[in-house]
């Protein structure tokens, strides 16, 4: 017990240059500051019931969501592990040692056993506690990369649900337009058996007819693959996807005032910058615990055992000092430093990107709508040339070839109008996923 007081007297002499070792990183803002902050939840963007049922059902069912928590769980145990090392490890057994006489006799006065050992590194120099500090920023890392994979499959739900929508209008125009050009096909049919109109013109109005008919197909099959994406999302084989028409539905956005008056700051506090800063903060732990390794290694061992009728207590105290490992601790120190400032740069370069990414989804939020009225007068001017054009061409002053031209252009414009109404919802799906998600 004298060797292993003098022993720690020795290590609290050496603590005093190991204080460096315990820094603990500063986080970029407090909790307070992080909290202050006001990040909308799909909830309060998507207004859309169907939409928010549908959200609501794949992230209680969708498997890579699910995994991203069990990734988190066995942080979790992980992080326990690290706490609990700074307990000794105890080890049971039994060694019975038995000393036999001539000639063969057992003596029993020299029977001995060992019950067990014990063993405790003394935590001067912070390795235990920069490996706890290093699994709790990692179990932390995972958690932001969970809500990482909640707002990317929230966004993913929410895009296709628009794109869904969109694909629904564009095959009712594609119909309707499909209708058009086969009433057409009989006039201009009509008018030929009348003299009116040649086999030229028939053959066009057929040809136009018949492509947007392949349009329309196309426009389903994009749409059943994009209904087998969101089952894929949702985790079921042959659910149905129910949603409410495009044009039905108000717009699922936050109000132009709470658009102007977005707080930048809500991207220090998105799920992938969060993660970029627990890397940081382990690389900052990195650098202690390389520090660490280059001082000594203070253990004690202790073992229990009974020999000679009386129970024995062994206390061993070890204290290794590394010298030269092939500079290996040295240069890992180099190292870490290195890593060190890889993150800082990696954090900075996510806020930079995180930034970016808001100021493109509300620039892209404002163009597109301000093209609304444009396309919609577009349409309406369209209607009004097709309308003329077949005036026109009934009473023998125009040509056919005018009406093909304001029927694909009134197609093409309803098209593009429904376009413009589906961009609208994605980029308000880029904003939501640009500020993190909510908590």
């Amino acid at each position: 017990m004298k060797n292993i007081n003098i022993l720690l007297l020795a290590a609290l002499s050496l603590a005093v240059c190991s204080c460096g070792l315990y820094g603990k990183y500063t986080p970029q803002m407090t909790e307070e500051e992080e909290l202050a902050i006001k990040v909308p939840s799909y909830k309060d963007i998507f207004q859309d019931e169907k939409l928010v049922a549908l959200i609501d059902s794949a992230l209680s069912r969708n498997l890579d969501l699910k995994m991203a928590h069990e990734r988190v769980r066995q942080a979790d145990f992980k992080l326990t592990s690290a706490k609990l090392a700074y307990l000794p490890r105890l080890f049971a057994g039994a060694n019975p040692v038995v000393s036999i006489g001539l000639p063969g006799q057992v003596d029993m006065s020299k029977l001995s056993y060992s019950f067990g050992m014990a063993s405790w590194e003394i935590d001067i120099f912070g390795r235990v506690t920069n490996r706890k500090r290093i699994a709790q920023s990692y179990r932390d890392q995972l958690s932001d990369y969970e809500q990482a994979a909640r707002v990317e499959l929230v966004s993913a739900v929410a895009s296709l649900y628009f794109t869904l929508q969109m694909l629904d209008a564009q095959v009712a125009a594609t119909d309707s337009a499909t209708s058009n050009w086969k009433a057409s096909v009989e006039a201009v049919r009509a008018m030929k058996e009348a003299g009116l109109e040649d086999e030229a013109a028939v053959s066009q109005f057929e040809g136009s007819y018949y492509a947007t008919s392949a349009s329309g197909k196309t426009l389903r099959l994009v749409r059943d693959v994009a209904e087998n994406s969101m089952r894929l999302l949702l985790c079921c084989d042959s659910c149905d996807v129910p949603r409410n028409p495009i044009y039905e539905v108000d717009r699922p956005l936050v109000n132009a005032d709470a658009v102007k008056s977005i707080d930048l700051n809500a991207v220090r506090v998105r799920p992938d910058v969060k993660a970029a800063e627990k890397q940081l903060a382990q690389s900052f732990y990195n650098v202690n615990l390389a520090r660490a390794n280059c001082c000594p290694d203070i253990s004690i061992n202790g073992t229990v055992g009974w020999a000679d009728g009386a129970v024995i207590f062994n206390l061993v105290g070890n204290l290794l000092q590394p010298i030269f490992n092939a500079g290996e601790n040295i240069n890992m120190v180099k190292v870490s430093k290195s890593q060190l400032d890889e993150s800082t740069m990696a954090y900075a370069n996510a806020l930079l990107k995180a930034g970016n990414e808001v100021n493109n989804s509300v620039a892209s939020i404002k163009t597109y709508y301000s093209q609304v009225e444009d396309y919609s007068k577009r349409v309406e001017a369209m209607e009004r040339a097709l309308e003329a054009t077949q005036l026109k061409m009934k009473f023998g002053r125009g040509t056919y070839l005018e009406v093909l031209t304001a029927q694909n252009n009134l197609l093409e414009s309803q098209i593009e109008e429904i376009q413009n109404k589906a961009d609208i919802l994605i980029a308000v799906v880029d904003l939501y996923s640009a500020l993190g998600g909510g908590r």
